[in-house]
């Protein structure tokens, strides 16, 4: 079965979703917007999920030209900062529904913009980035989200003339083409989630699929911190990230803004040290408003060395009743299955991560690829059966 494509909203959703503040977000025939004549939007503070010290600041820095270049109208880092203030906000990895509506009034912004830095390195230089635009209202839907995760010696080429030696040159590609989707997405031009590259040889070892998930429905979802058990610190967060990206470049779903998802979480007060584990989202299900739950352990996420290696296991849960509707347990290596000549390696763990998510969910409504548990999974549903909850997301 073909994997399926990225959702595509009515028309309204991007720029229509953003409502006045994007009229001229759109390119004009034959060429780029002038700079700053798009939407305007709030970039928020780095969230450094790189396990290592990096300069945030210069970065966002960098991002925001990136972003202006690409013709969006970004709100001045010190105007923001001292919004960030006002409302006492410390964490920047997501956004609450008060936070967001209050952006949207106080700040005139459309769109807020989120990146979480997923690794850096500037000596051998390895960058992985991940944006998302969230709404500037109280619901604080994600608009968009894509991510890129590069090193300079993963495409060498022909006598090594594909190398990339300078930090500030892979920087400036990651940050270009990703300034570029936003763009793109928030003018009705491009996709509103970006699905990173699939493949085979990253399925994951066990995986598990009810026959109670329907395709052709549309599902609403809640991805929550993973437990870690990784040496890497923020491993859970980023592996729950990533697992977020691919999930809204799934056909069937949406998925609901984390920085909601927190909010709910420490509401209830569940403490998220090292992650939520599956008999704390059973007390969560209802409160989160989703019809679907993804909790999850990431037992190794590791690029230290010259290969990246992933371990996790992923659990989709029925929001209802509590039960596992959707499992994938992996394990991989960036050297898996490599081509003539060594090709094809994954050089960091965040590309990584993202490849074998990606080949998991290609298979989420593929009966054929979990024929072989199939039939036992589904006998115990006969008694009871299982259904999204009526009127899920649209």
């Amino acid at each position: 079965m073909a994997r399926p494509q990225s959702p595509q909203p009515p028309q309204s959703s991007a720029s229509g979703a953003l409502g006045p503040a994007a009229a001229g977000s759109r390119v004009a025939a034959g060429g780029a917007p002038p700079l700053g004549a798009g939407p305007r939007i709030a970039l928020f503070p780095l969230e450094n999920l790189a396990g290592t010290a990096a300069p945030l600041r210069e970065l966002r820095g960098a991002l925001e030209a990136s972003l202006a270049r690409a013709g969006l109208r970004v709100v001045a880092a010190e105007t923001l900062d001292a919004f960030l203030t006002k409302h006492r906000v410390r964490y920047t990895g997501g956004v609450e529904s008060g936070i967001a509506k209050s952006a949207g009034e106080e700040l005139g912004v459309s769109a807020i913009v989120l990146a979480a830095l997923e690794g850096y390195a500037p000596d051998a230089p390895r960058l992985a980035l991940t944006m998302r635009a969230v709404g500037a209202r109280e619901e604080a839907p994600i608009l968009w989200i894509d991510g890129l995760s590069r090193a300079g010696d993963e495409s060498p080429g022909f006598l090594g003339l594909g190398l990339v030696r300078s930090p500030v040159v892979l920087q400036e590609q990651i940050f270009s083409r990703l300034s570029g989707s936003l763009a793109a997405a928030l003018a009705g031009k491009g996709p509103l989630a970006g699905a990173c590259e699939g493949a085979g040889r990253f399925r994951p070892k066990v995986r598990y699929r009810s026959a109670l998930l329907s395709p052709g429905r549309n599902y609403s979802v809640a991805v929550v911190p993973f437990r870690s058990f990784a040496k890497r610190r923020n491993a859970g967060d980023l592996l729950a990230l990533e697992l977020l990206r691919q999930q809204a470049a799934t056909q069937g779903f949406r998925v609901i803004e984390p920085g909601v998802v927190r909010e709910v979480i420490l509401k209830h007060r569940i403490v998220m040290e090292g992650g939520v584990s599956l008999d704390q989202v059973r007390t969560l299900v209802g409160a989160l408003g989703a019809d679907l739950v993804i909790a999850g352990d990431v037992f190794e996420l590791d690029d230290a060395g010259s290969v990246p290696v992933v371990s996790f296991t992923a659990s989709m849960l029925d929001a209802r009743t509590g039960d596992i509707v959707w499992q994938a347990s992996a394990y991989a290596r960036g050297d898996e299955g490599l081509r003539l000549f060594g090709t094809g390696i994954v050089r960091t763990a965040p590309a990584l991560a993202c490849r074998v998510l990606r080949t998991s969910l290609d298979e989420l409504f593929d009966l054929k690829a979990f024929e072989p548990i199939e039939r036992r999974a589904s006998e115990p549903a006969k008694k009871g059966g299982w259904k999204p909850r009526e009127g899920g997301a649209e």
